[in-house]
């Protein structure tokens, strides 16, 4: 991954192209990483949602809080993150998971 003028240039991987994503003066923190670009079957941790508006509010109601420890179930190819939290699966969309930052943990 590399950042140039607050955009950030993700490299092919596993047949998807990430596009170019705004990132809101500021980059990564640490060992972190887009939800998207997630294995399946790793536990992670939200460290950052990048959306203030209607969909920062639409995914805390829906239980993904700063702070809060998930199991990615399901990742495949321009398709939807399925997502473990609190004993519920949540499908997310490829939209959606650009705009989640998690750490991964063991």
């Amino acid at each position: 991954m590399s950042i140039r003028g607050g955009f950030m240039k993700t490299k092919k991987r596993r047949g998807r192209n990430l596009s170019c994503r705004y990132i809101e003066n500021s980059t990564l923190p640490e060992n972190c990483i887009f939800l998207n670009q997630v294995e399946e079957n790793e536990n992670v941790e939200l460290k950052e949602l990048l959306n203030n508006g209607m969909l920062k509010k639409k995914l805390q109601e829906m239980g993904l809080t700063k702070g809060v420890k998930f199991t990615v179930v399901n990742n495949i190819n321009n398709g939807p993150v399925v997502i473990s939290i609190r004993g519920t699966k949540l499908a997310l969309g490829i939209g959606m998971s650009e705009k989640i930052i998690v750490r991964k943990f063991a």
